[in-house]
């Protein structure tokens, strides 16, 4: 939407926030920049840990500056935790209590902005997107990588990682949030993913890396803009890169954020 009568015309857009585990911290540099150009969110959806970001903004209750400090503070200890092997080798669990706590255990109907989390059934392969009941519950289950971390149980059923079935979620935010203008951040751009395969952990990021790369190609292109973020020489699991990756998603920002004033403008 355009509001005019206003020197600086204030614009709104859906944000569709990929997967990309440790890479997702440049999406926090990507809101910095939205923010500074005067662009509001007015929805915003997201898969895996993309959807850690999107939880955290929509909330309004973590700004900007806190994210920013927990991208360059934060260690893996504080989201996982080593489990006997039954369904995965790592607990979700602290994933749930690491957001809860950032967002005081919010629900959905009190988000700032509405909000969206995509994960995938374990038993059917289906895309499930959670609008409604715990945003820390959606988050974990959205986090869950099959094999490496334990599914999470929401409603009777069994919820794995998002980027099985969506991990770029255009048409979650076009669709479920009713967004007529979408922009999509893709954190994966140029990234080499290890080519061996030497044990169960590469195994399980590797297969769900191809699918995920697949099903974003697939959504992208209903996306009106796409901002891509380079990912080359971040791993998957480089949590201790954040000031670069925040760095990195402002600078793909700022290439695109004459695009997206212009196409939102154009759409009037």
């Amino acid at each position: 939407m355009l509001k005019t009568g206003t020197q600086n015309s204030y614009l709104s857009v859906g944000l569709a926030l990929g997967g990309g585990a440790a890479r997702c911290l440049a999406q926090i540099g990507v809101l910095e920049v939205l923010e500074q150009e005067g662009i509001r969110v007015g929805a915003i959806a997201g898969t895996s840990a993309g959807s850690i970001i999107a939880a955290l903004f929509a909330s309004g209750v973590v700004d900007l500056q806190e994210m920013k400090k927990m991208a360059t503070t934060m260690k893996w200890r504080d989201m996982v935790k080593a489990t006997i092997p039954r369904r995965g080798l790592i607990s979700s669990e602290k994933i749930y209590r690491f957001v809860r706590n950032m967002i005081n255990d919010m629900v959905f109907e009190q988000s700032k902005i509405p909000l969206a989390v995509v994960a995938s059934n374990l038993r059917n392969g289906e895309k499930v997107v959670l609008t409604k009941g715990s945003v820390a519950k959606a988050v974990q289950a959205s986090c869950s990588l099959p094999v490496i971390f334990t599914p999470t149980e929401i409603n009777g059923h069994l919820l794995v990682d998002g980027g099985a079935t969506s991990q770029l979620p255009v048409l979650t935010v076009k669709e479920t949030l009713k967004a007529p203008f979408v922009v999509a951040v893709d954190v994966n751009c140029n990234a080499m993913e290890t080519a061996r395969l030497d044990n169960m952990l590469q195994i399980a990021i590797h297969f769900v890396a191809l699918m995920a790369r697949r099903n974003a190609l697939m959504e992208k292109q209903f996306a009106n803009v796409v901002i891509e973020v380079d990912a080359k020489g971040i791993s998957l699991i480089d949590l201790h890169k954040g000031r670069l990756l925040i760095d990195r998603g402002r600078k793909a920002a700022e290439q695109k954020i004459d695009e997206i004033k212009e196409k939102i403008k154009s759409s009037q």
